[in-house]
């Protein structure tokens, strides 16, 4: 189970790199509906942000019960960061019946959410 998480959490974080653009991290999220079907997200870079802007917020709208959740924050060289949905964008994966969330925390360690769904 943990180098699947792992897998996952890696192309997450090879999902941020794809919006290219001058910040010194980015954060990314990959999801495995409960249909199967994988969905992707990555934080957009607004002249004026807002936590709508935030890949979980923008991944719950892709979405259905049971949806596992893995999100990853990397830096320009690579290394994983702590990437903690904040309040609001675990509210909105709530709202969206998400089964569980993995994140990255520090390099080569993540940590795991579980919602009642």
């Amino acid at each position: 189970m943990k180098n699947h998480v792992r897998k996952m959490l890696n192309m997450a974080a090879k999902i941020a790199r794809m919006k290219d653009d001058c910040r010194h991290f980015f954060i990314g999220a990959v999801a495995i509906r409960g249909d199967d079907v994988m969905v992707c997200s990555y934080n957009g870079a607004p002249k004026f942000p807002t936590p709508s802007h935030h890949c979980e917020a923008r991944l719950s709208r892709k979405l259905d019960r049971g949806a596992i959740v893995y999100v990853a924050r990397t830096t320009a060289d690579g290394a994983w960061g702590l990437s903690k949905p904040c309040g609001n964008c675990e509210l909105a994966l709530r709202r969206s019946y998400v089964k569980k969330v993995y994140y990255t925390i520090a390099p080569n360690e993540y940590g795991c959410m579980t919602f009642d769904v």
